[in-house]
């Protein structure tokens, strides 16, 4: 599955997740750092126990990388439902990042049936809290009216050049490019 919040990208989050998620503390941020590490050197099914037990206190970074590990089958055999249902846990407690996946697993359908409505919403909700790939995806979503044959309305393509906007000020790559598509 093509998530962007690839296991590459964990060292650009870990730390100030892991030491703000909910009941998180420096404890927490210690045991992140460790359940990392042991995730580094290839021991996946013991990182794979070690994000589980953060998991359960709450960090939303170790849902994320459970996430990760049942999409690629790290230590466990691959597992999209599974993976989808950590993304969504943690997208629930407002984590950007998971919302950003879990709206990209619905736009793919890897594993939650493909959906481009419920996609946007995910989008929206990271959308709002700044993340910027959310916020191009989801300004894509609208000009293209949701993956439709129709055009989209006046409206809908005012919130499209918002959002990618939005991502274009966040300096997302390819923002600029995709705001001067639109009609």
């Amino acid at each position: 599955m093509k998530l962007i919040s690839s296991l590459l990208l964990l060292t650009l989050w870990l730390l100030p997740a892991s030491l703000h998620a909910e009941g998180g503390n420096e404890n927490t941020g210690v045991a992140a750092l460790k359940a990392y590490a042991v995730f580094k050197m290839g021991r996946y099914e013991e990182s794979l126990s070690m994000w589980q037990k953060l998991s359960d206190a709450g960090n939303t970074t170790a849902m994320i990388n459970l996430s990760n590990q049942y999409e690629q089958g790290l230590g466990t055999p691959r597992d999209l439902e599974k993976a989808t249902s950590w993304l969504r846990k943690a997208a629930d407690l407002g984590d950007p990042v998971a919302q950003l996946n879990l709206g990209l697993a619905y736009e793919q359908g890897l594993g939650v049936e493909k959906n481009n409505r419920t996609a946007a919403q995910y989008f929206r909700l990271a959308s709002e809290q700044g993340d910027r790939d959310a916020q191009f995806n989801l300004g894509v979503m609208l000009a293209t009216n949701y993956g439709s044959e129709e055009p989209a309305d006046e409206s809908t393509i005012q919130e499209a050049r918002r959002w990618l906007t939005e991502a274009k000020n966040a300096q997302h790559p390819e923002a600029a490019t995709f705001l001067k598509l639109l009609p």
